[in-house]
């Protein structure tokens, strides 16, 4: 009860999501890795895959809830004195976690990246981190009817948690359709050994040389869900073919699908008594860190909250919700927030 006051007063007094955000940086003097709402897990084990993954295992303290197959965690490291956060899909499903203590991430290393470009000199075994507690709607849903998955690249995760869960709870026809690049398709022995256990699942390997259209090997006669995850554009292709054939659609994103907007408006946004133009078909992070101003990137697509600042006065879009702010004074997160005016803010 008093945890919901404070947190309470502190989104309308303070302008953050809770008491323990509030209190954070007082708290992180004296345990400087301490972050509000997370959990600590220690990296048990790290090794390299083919196609720049990173596999690591991870065991969380005994706090952390379960997860559903499917979702994913935020991940934070200290990485040259910083604090950085990004969204990681676990690759196993809770049944597993349940008889071993243990979690797993598949980490597409990205040379171009600042956090997974570091990862692999970054991330040893025995060390300590920050998780989350899992979350996400990215879940199987219905064990009454044939399902087909389609990933591309790093998407195979969420996918190895669910199937790994549910093949034993359904004995409708589940296919999975995996695309990558030659020679980078992730767990392939582990799809075999699952493919070889239950009869009703079947799994090919593609890339966009053998399959230029995404969508050949996805049966309507068998009326599929359709669950999908991977880039954004890959994503788009799948959906549209769904919703063609009148089949039900579920996806994953990992990155933020910005919407077309044919506005070239220039707002200017007042910070800290500086002025910086900003344009009104790009999320003001982005913007932001081209100006070098002092922000902090997280997850990048609206989760982690590592990113909000207060906007004192003007008006935002949420590009996750499609919602327009009113123009008084609220926390933003800066990844999914577009300019409708003129703003005021506060880093």
């Amino acid at each position: 009860m008093l945890t919901s006051v404070l947190d309470q007063f502190s989104k309308w007094f303070l302008h953050h999501q809770s008491f323990a955000a509030y209190i954070e940086p007082l708290i992180q003097v004296v345990k400087p890795a301490w972050r509000a709402g997370f959990f600590r897990a220690q990296i048990i084990d790290v090794h390299a895959l083919s196609g720049q993954f990173l596999s690591v295992t991870l065991k969380p303290n005994k706090q952390w809830r379960a997860h559903i197959a499917g979702q994913h965690i935020s991940l934070t490291l200290e990485l040259n004195g910083r604090l950085l956060t990004r969204v990681f899909t676990l690759a196993c499903s809770p049944a597993q976690y349940k008889a071993t203590g243990l979690l797993r991430v598949l980490i597409k290393t990205n040379e171009q990246g600042r956090f997974t470009a570091q990862l692999q000199s970054t991330l040893k075994a025995p060390s300590w981190c920050n998780i989350s507690a899992p979350s996400g709607d990215f879940v199987f849903k219905s064990w009454h009817k044939a399902s087909t998955f389609v990933a591309g690249g790093s998407g195979i995760t969420p996918m190895l948690a669910m199937l790994s869960q549910q093949l034993a709870n359904t004995q409708h026809t589940i296919k999975l359709l995996y695309f990558a690049k030659a020679n980078e398709h992730q767990c392939v022995e582990e799809l075999a050994a699952l493919a070889e256990r239950y009869a009703h699942f079947s799994y090919l390997l593609l890339t966009r040389d053998m399959s230029p259209q995404l969508t050949t090997h996805i049966n309507i006669d068998d009326n599929p869900d359709i669950y999908c995850c991977g880039p954004a554009a890959f994503m788009q292709k799948i959906a549209h073919f769904a919703n063609q054939h009148h089949l039900t659609y579920y996806q994953e994103a990992f990155s933020l699908a910005l919407p077309s907007l044919n506005d070239d408006s220039q707002f200017t946004v007042k910070i800290n008594n500086d002025h910086h133009d900003v344009a009104a078909n790009e999320v003001l992070l982005t913007q932001f860190e081209a100006k070098k101003l002092p922000v902090q990137r997280g997850c990048g697509i609206g989760i982690c909250h590592q990113c909000q600042c207060i906007k004192k006065t003007g008006v935002v879009r949420n590009l996750k919700t499609g919602e327009l702010s009113d123009n008084g004074e609220q926390l933003i997160q800066l990844c999914v927030s577009q300019a409708v005016s003129d703003l005021e803010l506060q880093l």
